[in-house]
């Protein structure tokens, strides 16, 4: 072979090299991938597993939160504690009635179709929401619920097929939560398999995979197969190697005759593992097909490479003699190389010539590059390297070893784009880029660029940081926005960064100051903005914020306008010393919007019947403390007022309602009966009965239980003195206080926060 390729001809010799430069690379690729594809295969395989279980883990965590948060609003309710305390039919019907109604809500409202039972030991009675009131012997659960137990302050979770007739998933809880030894009652949740199946349905499996999900004592809680539901595997099995320990399962798994691929996922959760099985097949057949493809993309480019071998060859061995022919145009070859180097020297003064066109095209287009050159400083998006390199090669006007950035933004930009045509808005906007690059320029070292419509970006450059160096900023936003007011007819707000070193630093500077304009909605327009101005002097409790809203709500409760009205100034003007941010405020508004949602609701009302636009969308897109509170008070407030005049509820039902907004807010003062029926203009005896027979209570013990729940919050969560508690609920002694505490929680205040003290250790 090597004797022949030295006596081939150099075009023969130049068509080999080619050839086996082109193929050996190929017939290794080939062969490389061909090995490599079952790996692939199954790395893919187990990525999409992965995928797939975390996705469908987030599902089924998501589910189980909802149950256990339902199960836990009942169970911790006092209405639930204490229906199952005193028993389903006593004297006091309305409690029974009132327990009905909570669990009957909580099915309602649920987004998941369930069924709740509740189960009085003492009483040996169940309420059902499928069989209403029947002996705790009838109850199919009964025995399985005691034999699996309860956990503290969790949740039990009983999966179906446990018993024989068991189709559903259980979420057990004892009420009252915190007795796991011997409680009251129970509260059990019902979940249908069917339910369960649709999670999987939801999960789009696909190519014949199965999903097991299997908890921590190795039983089958989920699968599509309701078959295979309450099963539990055992340890001879593979399946229970590989859920004991899936790294160290390395063979296949044969189930009904078909091998499968298996892929794990652990929860955190609630450690339940997660299985995905993909059959063999599937993997086989991918691997084959990937082979075939690969070996006949060889093949072809093979066949490719010849030809392009041939051709390449037959081109390279044309003599430079004819390369200068061609270039010299009609030219006849053999006149020599003075003929061709004219004809190279005239290729040459073209390509000069091209080289000048394209220089100049390339100057008009510099402030466009430069444009884009700021904005990707401004994001961050390049290495400091990369930067000075860039700098270097096209002269950019920026120095500095810290920078700051300021963002001058144009106050009320929805304003101002209705004030303004297109093409006057552009207009505006350029001359005030060039006004803002004009001062900045005669200080310091900068550069612009506009990120957003109606902003303007300033990178600045210093040397040194220090106290002077942020003064000298501030007065240079001072500058902007006094020539802005001189010159146009709108203001801007200008944020100002702390300085960061180095180019790298540009971003994050852009990011702050970006930040800081959201601060705006809390400190108005035309103004400076920077960490030390938005820095409060005073720090106002969150209680007064809250207490304020509850104001609100009580007064359009009431119809008093002006009453909501004037509760709202007093929040304005303690909004900016409490709330540090723009996203803050804007919750704050929103909880207040969701506290009237409330309010319509109880009153019977769809609050979507009220306002034309969504009220949340109107509020996110306000700029202004000012535009927020005229809203709420010209539009929001009296449309609530006339939608709770409008509804449809008896005059009794709405007065009984105010009198209990009235007590939830004054709970603390020197309550009494004659106190409220004046509020709501009735006499004594007419809201005695009346409250009486909307509520279930007289007015006395609601007020008495209403405090006692306060009392019991706060021993529980806070480290106030039982003095301070009994002063704040109005007892004229703590002995006083001590005496009904005990009679409504049987215990002493003191003993009852040592104990919730220690459940929760």
């Amino acid at each position: 072979m090597l004797p022949w390729i030295k006596r081939a001809s150099f075009k023969r010799k130049i068509f080999v090299y080619m050839f086996l430069l082109s193929i050996v690379p190929l017939l290794v690729l080939g062969t490389f991938s061909t090995l490599s594809t079952a790996k692939i295969v199954q790395e893919e395989v187990d990525h999409n597993h992965q995928i797939i279980l975390r996705q469908f883990q987030y599902q089924i965590n998501d589910f189980l939160k909802k149950l256990e948060s339902a199960s836990l609003q009942l169970a911790s309710n006092i209405v639930i504690e204490k229906s199952v305390e005193i028993g389903p039919v006593t004297s006091d019907l309305g409690q029974t009635f009132a327990a009905i109604d909570t669990v009957q809500k909580l099915r309602t409202y649920s987004d998941i179709n369930l069924d709740i039972s509740l189960i009085y030991n003492k009483f040996k009675k169940v309420y059902s929401t499928r069989d209403g009131y029947i002996n705790q012997a009838d109850f199919s659960y009964n025995e399985l619920v005691k034999r699996t137990g309860y956990k503290y302050n969790a949740a039990t979770v009983i999966s179906p097929n446990q018993d024989q007739g068991l189709n559903e998933l259980l979420i057990v809880r004892p009420v009252p939560t915190f007795n796991v030894e011997a409680p009251d009652g129970v509260l059990v949740i019902h979940v249908q398999t069917e339910r369960l199946i649709e999670l999987f349905n939801q999960a789009q499996l696909g190519e014949e995979r199965k999903l097991l999900v299997i908890d921590d004592k190795g039983t089958i809680v989920m699968s599509q197969d309701s078959r295979e539901l309450g099963s539990k595997l055992t340890p001879s099995s593979e399946l229970y190697r590989f859920w004991q320990n899936p790294e160290s399962f390395t063979s296949e798994f044969t189930l009904d005759g078909v091998g499968y691929n298996l892929s794990a996922q652990k929860s955190g959760m609630n450690n339940w593992t997660y299985i995905a099985m993909t059959p063999t097949k599937e993997l086989s057949r991918k691997s084959d097909n990937i082979k075939y493809v690969t070996w006949s993309l060889v093949g072809l480019l093979t066949l490719l490479w010849v030809l392009l071998s041939l051709i390449g060859s037959s081109r390279l061995y044309n003599p430079i003699q004819r390369l200068l022919h061609k270039f010299a145009g009609d030219d006849k070859p053999g006149q020599g190389y003075k003929d061709g180097l004219e004809a190279l020297d005239s290729i040459y003064q073209h390509m000069a010539k091209t080289n000048e066109r394209l220089r100049s095209e390339l100057s008009e287009r510099m402030p466009f590059w430069k444009e884009a050159f700021v904005q990707q400083l401004l994001r961050g998006e390049m290495s400091e390297a990369d930067i000075r390199g860039k700098m270097e090669q096209h002269g950019m006007p920026l120095s500095g070893a810290y920078f700051y950035v300021c963002l001058i933004d144009v106050d009320e930009y929805g304003r101002f784009k209705q004030q303004y045509l297109e093409n006057d808005r552009s207009l505006l906007l350029y001359a005030l880029r060039k006004m803002i690059e004009e001062i900045a320029e005669e200080s310091f070292s900068c550069m612009t660029a506009s990120p957003i419509p109606g902003q303007v970006a300033v990178i600045v450059g210093v040397d040194k940081v220090n106290e002077t160096s942020d003064q000298a900023l501030e007065a240079l936003a001072d500058e902007f926005r006094s020539k802005v007011r001189q010159f146009f007819q709108f203001t801007v707000t200008v944020a100002v960064s702390k300085a960061q070193r180095g180019y790298g630093g540009i971003g994050e500077a852009c990011q702050e100051a970006s930040d800081l304009i959201g601060y705006r909605l809390l400190m108005g327009n035309d103004v400076n903005i920077s960490q030390h101005a938005i820095e409060p002097s005073i720090r106002q409790s969150s209680s007064s914020l809250l207490h304020g809203q509850k104001k609100i709500v009580t007064a359009l409760a009431k119809g008093d306008l002006a009453e909501a009205s004037a509760q709202l100034e007093q929040m304005i003007q303690i909004v900016p010393q409490y709330v540090h941010n723009s996203e803050t405020v804007l919750g704050l508004f929103a909880y207040l919007l969701g506290e009237l949602d409330y309010l319509l609701q109880e009153w019977g009302q769809e609050p979507r019947e009220w306002f034309e636009k969504d009220p949340y969308k109107q509020l996110y897109g306000m700029e202004s403390l000012n535009e927020v509170k005229e809203w709420l008070k010209q539009t929001v407030f009296p449309q609530v007022v006339q939608a709770l005049q409008d509804a449809n509820l008896p005059k009794r039902k709405k007065q009984v309602q105010q009198a209990l907004f009235y007590i939830h807010e004054h709970f603390e003062t020197d309550l009494s009966l004659q106190q409220v029926a004046d509020t709501i203009q009735v006499s004594p005896s007419q809201l005695s009965r009346m409250f009486k027979e909307e509520t279930g209570f007289a007015f006395g013990d609601y007020v008495i239980d209403f405090r006692m729940e306060k009392a019991k919050e706060w021993l529980a969560h806070t480290e106030m003195p039982i003095k301070d508690i009994a002063d704040r609920l109005r007892y004229t002694t703590v002995q006083n206080f001590t005496r009904i505490f005990k009679q409504v929680t049987d215990m002493p205040p003191g003993q009852y926060r040592k104990q919730f003290r220690h459940h929760e250790d």
